[in-house]
């Protein structure tokens, strides 16, 4: 199995609109037949701080995640409504 470890800061006016599409994104990936887990936090003392958690069975359940509409969604939106101050992600093998 494999994770994707995201964190990410949200423009502090788009808060309530990250937390939607945010929202959004794990109601479509845990739907998903290769993702065992998808989910999302909130920093306790930085709401602008979010974490994904993202389990699959492996890469090309990652590769089938990735060009879902969901996704491709969440993409577009983070582009067209500029929700990102910042990101850093990676994909690791589960031991």
């Amino acid at each position: 199995m494999v994770a994707i470890v995201v964190t990410l800061e949200a423009h502090p006016d788009k808060v309530d609109a990250m937390l939607e599409a945010l929202a959004d994104n794990a109601a479509g990936s845990n739907k998903e037949p290769g993702c065992q887990k998808w989910e999302y936090s909130q920093h306790i003392d930085d709401p602008k701080k979010f974490a994904i958690y993202e389990i699959y069975d492996d890469e090309e359940a990652i590769k089938a995640h990735k060009s879902s509409e969901h996704f491709l969604t969440w993409v577009k939106r983070n582009e067209e409504e500029n929700l990102m101050a910042s990101k850093q992600a990676g994909i690791y093998r589960i031991l």
